[in-house]
């Protein structure tokens, strides 16, 4: 009898596991891709595309397992990918259905690997199973940004800008794995040695190039050209006069742009020597590239230019205006009760330039203002209108003390914050918050500043402002001041304050 139920439980095992994950182990994956179909690259690669798909929608826990079995998925993908793409590039002249199929396929497949290597780094950073696999960090985020920069390169195939949200992805990431000095960790990707640091110049250089308009064949070829330059540039933290020629500020939503007078250190500011690039492209003719020389030009001069401004030409501006600096004085300054120009929460600082991001202001005096800190500034406290901003960099020169700043909203506003119910880890006492609104004309989305012990990732908070409540959840963390997060969040109701009492 102990054989007959040892038979039956074997038995409902292996029923359990065909009915599971095709990806639960590594030679479970093995065996899957095995099936794939072969009457078409096409249909392969259909298939292949679903396996990702479903691969990111298990949202299993991160294991070093998993991790082999999504790099199977991708060492048997991208060789059907460069295919597919092939095809893609060679119907452009006609064929108008299958080009828009063969993008579709294309750009999903690349938005799937990115997917799931930010998921499997996120989890290296948060998961119990980080232990195992913080070793492969480097591999996980050169990855997620060579796919990431593959999305956006498929947008500007459709004649598409990637979205602000791209922007933040990759330098997000940058940013993390540099922070752990593992930017130039060398790793293998479809048999090539790279690592994150290069994958991120080469999306940044498709940026600055910015191919709208280009045809599919210009793009890819543009994309392979500066591929195979060596050597390519890397980001560095100290800018070098009559060396670096391109600036990304890694704390905005946008990519590159020319340098110009902007000699300033900061601790999100990296630098690039694009300068021999430009030299390279201007010195290639067509016999020797197989590309248009005339293209090669093109983008030369495009990069030399600094691609697409983005409106961050400062302007020299004069004159005093009254700072709340920390977040203690700007909730003050917020609630109306301090607005005399006389308060002692606020300070007189001697504005210096403005642009449509930030202000620059010149101080008489040092004073400990680490990069972060928030400050509120307003030309007139009495009329209580108000501008939020960041310090991003600070220097002394002749004399007197420099201040950077970037503006994150051009009306914050003091708000009431609670939880409604029971939230595990965090305080239901109420607080006050302050809201960011972004106008319809700036870049980005609208954020709250909260206090840590008010914090939970896709927590369900409350939101008073006035009368009316609004019920939102918490999105990720922008970013940390002093006490205080940055936070994106959705808006999921909105009622009267009699009613929601």
């Amino acid at each position: 009898m102990s054989d007959l139920f040892e038979m039956l439980s074997t038995i409902t095992r292996r029923r359990k596991a065909e009915a599971g994950s095709p990806f639960a182990s590594v030679k479970a994956t093995e065996k899957w891709l095995k099936n794939l179909h072969a009457d078409s690259d096409y249909d392969a690669h259909h298939v292949l595309v679903e396996g990702l798909e479903r691969f990111n929608a298990e949202n299993e826990p991160a294991t070093l397992g998993r991790m082999k079995s999504l790099m199977k998925l991708e060492e048997a993908g991208l060789p059907l990918q460069s295919r597919i793409i092939e095809q893609y590039v060679r119907n452009q002249a006609a064929f108008r259905l299958a080009r828009q199929a063969l993008w579709r396929e294309s750009w999903v497949f690349w938005s799937m690997l990115a997917e799931a290597w930010l998921c499997m780094l996120k989890q290296a950073y948060r998961n119990p199973a980080s232990a195992e696999l913080k070793p492969f960090a480097a591999e996980m985020a050169a990855r997620a940004v060579r796919y990431a920069g593959r999305v956006m390169r498929w947008d500007y195939h459709q004649a598409r800008n990637p979205a602000a949200s791209a922007w933040r992805r990759v330098h997000k990431i940058y940013r993390l794995i540099e922070r752990d000095g593992f930017a130039t960790q060398a790793v293998q990707i479809d048999g090539q040695s790279t690592h994150c640091a290069r994958e991120y110049t080469l999306v940044v250089l498709m940026g600055l190039v910015h191919p709208l308009g280009y045809r599919a064949q210009e793009i890819e070829s543009i994309a392979q050209l500066l591929e195979r330059y060596e050597p390519l540039s890397l980001p560095a933290t100290v800018p070098l006069r009559d060396v670096h020629t391109h600036l990304v500020d890694l704390s905005l939503s946008e990519g590159a742009a020319v340098l110009e007078s902007e000699w300033v250190q900061g601790r999100r500011l990296r630098y690039f020597a694009l300068g021999p690039l430009v030299d390279y492209l201007k010195s290639l003719d067509e016999a020797a590239t197989e590309v248009d020389s005339g293209l090669t030009r093109q983008v030369a001069s495009l990069i030399e230019r600094g691609g697409i401004r983005r409106g961050r030409q400062r302007t020299n501006r004069f004159g005093r205006v009254w700072v709340a600096a920390g977040m203690e004085k700007i909730l003050s300054a917020l609630s109306h009760s301090d607005s005399a120009k006389g308060s002692p929460d606020l300070e007189p600082w001697m504005l210096r330039d403005e642009s449509t991001e930030g202000m620059g202001f010149s101080l008489a005096e040092s004073t400990a203002l680490p990069h972060g800190r928030l400050v509120a500034v307003s030309w007139d406290p009495s009329e209580n209108v108000w501008q939020l901003l960041a310090i991003r960099w600070d220097r002394e020169e002749g004399g007197q003390h420099l201040v950077g700043t970037q503006r994150l909203s051009r009306h914050p506003k003091r708000v009431e914050v609670y939880f409604e119910t029971e939230v595990q880890g965090v305080t239901r006492e109420p607080t006050w918050a302050v809201f960011l609104p972004m106008t319809h004309t700036e870049q980005g989305v609208s954020n709250l500043l909260i206090p840590k012990t008010h914090y939970q990732l896709g927590a369900p908070l409350m939101l008073r402002d006035g009368d009316v409540v609004y019920r939102l959840r918490l999105g990720e963390v922008q970013e940390g001041h002093e006490g205080w997060l940055r936070v994106g969040m959705d808006v999921v109701g909105r009622e009267q304050f009699v009613a929601a009492a």
